[in-house]
């Protein structure tokens, strides 16, 4: 078996370019945003076979270190891509969220074990670091 999909992109400099939460070694899923919330729903493709990628660079203001890791968030190539991610202790990735055009994310907030991730036009998406989606 072959390097986890998440994680190769991940040294590339880049995340799988559809909207989605993306685990290492676990399921991929389709997220849409409405409120401050994420939907879910099952992909039904395997990750292995993702092959549309988007580069992305960290945001200086969305690099935050949280017990065990740290979270993160920046911008694509394009302007209008966002993602944010956790990231373990070595920086290396545990989960990743794409946002095709969620735009690029500028800041984070950790309140005891909830992140909230702004993009650059204000609008929020709030997690819960301790659900099964977004745990460790």
């Amino acid at each position: 078996m072959g390097l986890d999909p998440v994680v190769r992109l991940w040294d590339a400099g880049a995340v799988p370019g559809r909207t989605g939460l993306y685990r290492v070694g676990g399921p991929a899923r389709a997220l849409s945003i409405g409120g401050a919330a994420l939907s879910r729903f099952e992909l039904g493709e395997d990750l292995a076979e993702v092959d549309d990628e988007i580069g992305v660079d960290i945001h200086p203001d969305a690099d935050v270190p949280i017990p065990g890791g740290f979270l993160v968030g920046g911008e694509g190539a394009l302007g209008h891509e966002g993602f944010f991610a956790r990231l373990d202790q070595d920086r290396r990735p545990v989960w990743v969220v794409t946002l095709e055009d969620g735009n690029p994310i500028i800041a984070i907030e950790v309140t005891d074990r909830r992140a909230r991730f702004t993009n650059n036009l204000g609008n929020t998406v709030t997690v819960d670091l301790d659900s099964p989606e977004f745990g460790p």
